[in-house]
């Protein structure tokens, strides 16, 4: 054997050696014969924050009509880009590694910028072991490289999913023919489930592995007995939130917020689920009755035995139970009484009335819609009639309500044109009723007036400035 080979074959078996020292099993294996050395890796690139995938309009090809910067959502975790290497026995003395890269969320054109620069650091090393320098490249420069800094753009690959288009394919086969293309041409490849559901999985790895402290025992417990919740990723012992959220199904609470103080965000139907599967049937029960309740056209039928959500119409006083046909009122759920108003005790009737008086416009409103035209309109002749007894008095000759706005307390009925006392309701011809000192409203013409709180206050001071006279 030339002896150069020889020794390429030996830096060859080192290079394998010391690169399996850095990367583990999952990552990287090779396989060796008398002649060369295959080895594929599976690398991950390293970036800071969560990338945001994101879709582009894409034009005539999506059937989706995506628009413009479409968000799918953030991720930490993406699928690790795969590449084949060949070691020839010309390398490293004379030629570079063959090798194949692939990835399911680059672009054609990306991978083949990857592997032009490979070409470039084979320049730069010539005669030198390159792999690791690769490696090292794609797992913490790449994004640099490629301008990745908060947004990842898909939307490319996305088009292929949806189109299947034989334009776009071709221009995926222009691409550096070292790119593999299988997973490109995979049409039935969702890459937005993909990449979601990926990070998922490998989000909830890392989750099950570590320690975490309950924020409400404060116990250390690790990944597996515990919960990172769904829109607040706050972390609790499965235990603590299995108690929390039991209790408050149990009282029929079904906004259950999260027990962290100051957390805004309320507890998810699937984080519910994972922890009282028992309790969901109940839960989802008490929210499907909770959604029915704030839909105007449905109300429930009355009847404990039965409570089947009727649909009905709401011009409808009188809907019938299609499961019992129990025909019911509306506003009192008792059984249909015609025309007769809604039986209501006399403690909930004053209630109403003093509800309905204190009320906006769009409120009484409300309260129409609840309790019915015919109810609301005998609180409006009660209060009708409470006012006319409290502000008016009826003239004594022909009876008419009269109203006193201002003036003093001799009245005109406006409809017999006879006098009467505002004080004592009685007929009168003249002021001397005011003036007579045998008449009981004697001196009280202007009594309950601001006219006559003006002629007290002017006698007081007339009083008080005589006075100094005869100090």
């Amino acid at each position: 054997m030339d002896c150069e080979i020889a020794n390429n074959l030996q830096r060859q078996e080192d290079e394998m050696t010391a690169l399996s020292s850095i990367y583990d099993e999952t990552e990287f294996f090779y396989a060796k014969n008398e002649k060369c050395i295959r080895c594929w890796f599976s690398l991950y690139p390293k970036f800071k924050d969560k990338l945001i995938i994101k879709l582009m309009d894409s034009g005539p090809f999506d059937d989706e009509a995506v628009s413009n910067d479409c968000v799918i959502g953030l991720v930490e975790h993406l699928p690790p880009i795969k590449l084949y290497i060949f070691f020839p026995d010309t390398y490293p003395s004379k030629t570079l590694p063959t090798f194949n890269i692939s990835s399911v969320w680059l672009t054609p054109w990306e991978m083949s910028f990857i592997c032009q620069k490979f070409d470039e650091l084979w320049e730069e090393n010539q005669g030198n072991e390159i792999v690791f320098l690769w490696l090292n490249f794609l797992q913490n420069d790449l994004f640099n490289f490629l301008n990745i800094s908060e947004f990842l753009d898909i939307s490319f690959l996305h088009s292929i999913y949806i189109s299947r288009d034989k334009a776009l394919l071709r221009l995926a086969e222009l691409s550096d023919p070292r790119v593999r293309r299988e997973s490109i041409f995979k049409l039935s490849l969702n890459i937005k489930n993909l990449l979601i559901s990926y990070n998922e999985r490998q989000h909830k790895t890392q989750f099950d592995e570590n320690f975490y402290t309950c924020y409400i025992c404060f116990e250390k417990c690790s990944g597996l007995n515990s919960i990172e919740l769904e829109n607040c990723q706050h972390i609790y012992c499965k235990s603590c939130m299995e108690k929390y959220i039991r209790i408050n199904i149990v009282d029929y609470i079904s906004v259950i917020s999260c027990p962290t103080v100051d957390c805004k965000y309320n507890i998810s139907a699937n984080d519910i689920k994972t922890l009282c599967p028992n309790l969901f049937l109940h839960y989802e029960e008490m929210m499907l009755r909770l959604t029915l309740d704030t839909m105007e056209d449905v109300v429930h039928c009355p009847r404990i035995s039965c409570q089947y959500p009727v649909i009905r119409d709401l011009n409808d006083d009188a809907p019938i139970c299609p499961q019992c046909f129990y025909c019911f009122c509306i506003y009192c759920h008792k059984a249909y009484h015609g025309q007769a108003l809604c039986k209501m005790p006399s403690n909930d009737i004053m209630k109403l009335v003093e509800k309905y008086k204190n009320s906006s416009n769009v409120e009484k409103k409300m309260l129409e819609k609840k309790y019915g035209r015919r109810q609301i309109q005998s609180i409006e002749t009660y209060l009708t009639t409470e006012y006319l007894q409290d502000n008016t008095k009826s003239c004594p000759k022909c009876h008419s309500l009269i109203s006193k706005i201002d003036g003093c307390n001799k009245m005109t009925c406006k409809h017999c044109k006879s006098f009467f006392c505002w004080l004592c309701n009685e007929q009168i011809y003249g002021y001397d009723h005011f003036n007579n000192v045998d008449s009981p409203c004697y001196g009280s013409l202007f009594e309950g007036t601001e006219l006559n709180d003006i002629i007290d206050h002017d006698f007081d001071d007339i009083i008080d400035n005589l006075d100094q006279f005869f100090l």
